[in-house]
């Protein structure tokens, strides 16, 4: 800024000056030092919490569905309880385990091989096959169409619901070329009618839009709940949640950089969560991508149709200890399949309990007395979520960011004199003071 050879000593290069504003502004941004009124992602989550008068009347009825009591004493005690009778099951398993091993404190598993398949796995698949009708992809959706009565859930985007003949083979035919992603040139026929790409281009802009899909969603979870066997499957009560990683040609603000999947394109990921039914139960575009436990309670909160799933699994990308907390609160089984185990860290009630091999692991202790203050707070953020005031993904994202200034603060370390920078445990301790 001030050392600019084509202007006098002193003197403020303007074009410096405003791009180190705009760098420390956008720094500031996503360290959420400050907050853009008016943007969706810029602005202050906090802000959107339920609050006053809102939250004063919505709070029964959520405490209720929660399951959850303002008082949190009985619902402690039965956590902590939970908690030692874990430990203590996990303790009594081990000694017979012998794929399970301690080198140096730190827990090492065997790792699993694949499993034999069944004799006959092999007749099985043969059966089915021959059992299966060969049928083109549109015929197979008519068929449905016909079965659930599908085609209602596609109104008009003015809400006159016209008739149009032949609707149905219309609607098919643009799904087709949508899930296949092949474009209305192989569909379109211009001597049929309900095929000529005039007719398509009017279904497309006027009945496929994100709600009507939705609910045509809702109604085949409702069909395939039916059916006899998939109660056999399961209940819907237990929801798988991952992503498919898609590269974007095009600009588009929900596509992101990462190297690893996308090489130097952009691309997204459709976050898609399935229940135990076999039914996609609610879809989302995340940008890029970002990791994917910050969208996936938005997800549940807003299922196309089915029942409330109780349990979520997903891969090892989504795990940490604040996606847990929020999951648990919220009233979900946060189940990931954690890759590192070894680094795992447990947590505690009880520091005067002795755990065996288990305690160079659970050195961390819960402070039942910091929930017990902030247990208002903890209920107004688990009520907005289940609302749909505030977006999960915006509230994990700001402790999770990086440090705000008044966590960027020196220190001096035990182990030298020198000071750090922004380490994790100054930022825990500005955190807690």
């Amino acid at each position: 800024m001030y050392r600019n050879p084509d202007l006098p000593d002193g003197q403020v290069d303007k074009a410096a000056f405003v791009l180190c504003a705009l760098m420390h502004l956008h720094t500031a941004l996503r360290r959420r030092d400050v907050f853009a009124d008016g943007s969706e992602r810029w602005s202050d989550p906090r802000a959107r919490l339920l609050d006053g008068q809102a939250w004063e009347q919505a709070r029964p009825r959520l405490l209720t569905s929660l399951e959850l009591e303002l008082e949190p004493a009985g619902h402690l005690a039965e956590l902590a309880s939970a908690l030692e009778g874990a430990y203590v099951r996990v303790l009594d398993g081990l000694g017979g385990n012998t794929a399970v091993q301690f080198v140096g404190g730190r827990l090492r598993l065997e790792k699993l091989g694949p499993l034999a398949e069944p004799p006959l796995m092999k007749e099985l698949r043969s059966l089915v096959d021959g059992m299966l009708p060969r049928l083109d992809f549109p015929e197979l959706l008519l068929e449905v169409f016909d079965r659930t009565g599908l085609p209602a859930d596609f109104t008009h985007v003015s809400g006159v619901d016209a008739a149009m003949e032949d609707f149905p083979m219309s609607l098919a035919a643009l799904i087709v070329a949508e899930a296949c992603n092949v474009g209305l040139v192989p569909i379109e026929k211009p001597n049929v009618p309900a095929l000529t790409r005039a007719r398509l281009q009017q279904v497309d802009q006027g009945y496929l839009r994100a709600e009507t899909i939705a609910a045509a969603n809702a109604r085949l979870i409702g069909a395939q709940a039916g059916i006899g066997i998939v109660r056999h499957w399961g209940s819907g009560h237990i929801a798988s949640a991952d992503g498919l990683r898609f590269v974007v040609p095009v600009a588009s603000l929900h596509a992101g950089h990462n190297p690893i999947y996308f090489g130097r394109q952009r691309g997204a990921t459709w976050l898609n969560v399935v229940n135990d039914q076999v039914m996609g139960i609610r879809g989302l575009v995340v940008p890029g991508t970002l990791r994917d436990s910050l969208f996936i309670l938005d997800a549940i909160h807003n299922l196309d149709g089915g029942p409330r799933p109780e349990t979520i699994i997903t891969d090892t990308a989504s795990y940490s200890d604040l996606v847990f907390g929020l999951f648990a609160i919220c009233g979900y089984q946060f189940s990931p399949r954690i890759a590192d185990l070894a680094d795992m860290r447990l947590w505690r009630t009880n520091t005067r309990a002795t755990y065996g091999p288990l305690d160079h692991m659970s050195r961390h202790v819960v402070r039942l007395d910091r929930i017990r203050a902030h247990r208002g707070d903890m209920l107004r953020v688990a009520g907005s979520l289940t609302m749909g005031t505030v977006r999960a993904y915006d509230l994990i994202r700001m402790p999770t960011a990086a440090p705000p200034a008044w966590a960027r603060r020196s220190c001096t370390t035990a182990a030298s004199s020198k000071p750090c920078i922004c380490c994790s445990s100054c930022m825990m301790r500005a955190t807690a003071g």
